[in-house]
C-alpha cells in the first residue's frame, strides 16, 4: 500500500513544523550529533509506516521512539565512550554567540558523561519539561525509577559543573 500525495504533503508539513525541536531532543539524548541525526531519521522512518492511520499525537510518538532508540544505543555502546566534538561555526564573531556555543558544548559534555538512562531522564524532565509520570511512561519504568535516575543524574551534573575547589590560603596580619 503506497502513500497518497495528500499523506506525503501532511508528513512533510509535520516534519517542517516539528523537525527542529525533535532534532534538538535527539541531540540531547544521543551524545554524537551524527548518531542523533540517524536516530531521528530512524524514528521518522518508523512514523511513516503508521502515518496513514492518522495518529492522534505523532510528535509524542516520535519522542517516544527517540527515547527508545537512545536507550537501545546506550545499551549497545555503553562500554565505548563517544567523545563529543563541538565545531562552532562562528566562534568569536559574536560574544553572546560564543558564550552560547561554549555553554552548549559544556552541556553536551556533561550529558554525554551520564549513563544512558540518567541522560534520558535528565533531558526529558529538566530540558523537555515532561512530568515524572510522562517520563516514566516514555521510558517504560516506574515513577520511582525516574526520581532516582533524575536525582543521580543531577548530582553528577552539579558535580561536573561545580568549579574545582581551591582552598584559599589564610594570611596572618
Amino acid at each position: 500500500m503506497g502513500v497518497t500525495p495528500s499523506e506525503e504533503h501532511d508528513f512533510t508539513r509535520f516534519v517542517r513544523a516539528h523537525g527542529d525541536r525533535l532534532l534538538r531532543l535527539a541531540r540531547l539524548l544521543v551524545p554524537d550529533p551524527a548518531e542523533a541525526e540517524d536516530v531521528l531519521q530512524t524514528a521518522l522512518l518508523r512514523l511513516t509506516r503508521h502515518w496513514s492511520r492518522r495518529l492522534d499525537a505523532p510528535e509524542a510518538y516520535v519522542r517516544a521512539m527517540l527515547v527508545n532508540l537512545a536507550k537501545d544505543r546506550g545499551r549497545r555502546t555503553h562500554l565505548v565512550p563517544v567523545p563529543v566534538v563541538v565545531e562552532p561555526d562562528r566562534i568569536g564573531a559574536d560574544p553572546d554567540h560564543a558564550e552560547a556555543v561554549a555553554a552548549r558544548a559544556q552541556l553536551d559534555q556533561v550529558l554525554a558523561a551520564l549513563p544512558p538512562r540518567q541522560r534520558v531522564t535528565v533531558v526529558l524532565r529538566v530540558i523537555d519539561g515532561l512530568s515524572e509520570a510522562e517520563t516514566a511512561a516514555l521510558m517504560r519504568c516506574s515513577v520511582g525509577t525516574v526520581k532516582s535516575n533524575l536525582a543521580r543524574g543531577l548530582d553528577k551534573v552539579r558535580a561536573a559543573l561545580r568549579p574545582a575547589h581551591h582552598p584559599v590560603e589564610e594570611t596572618s596580619r
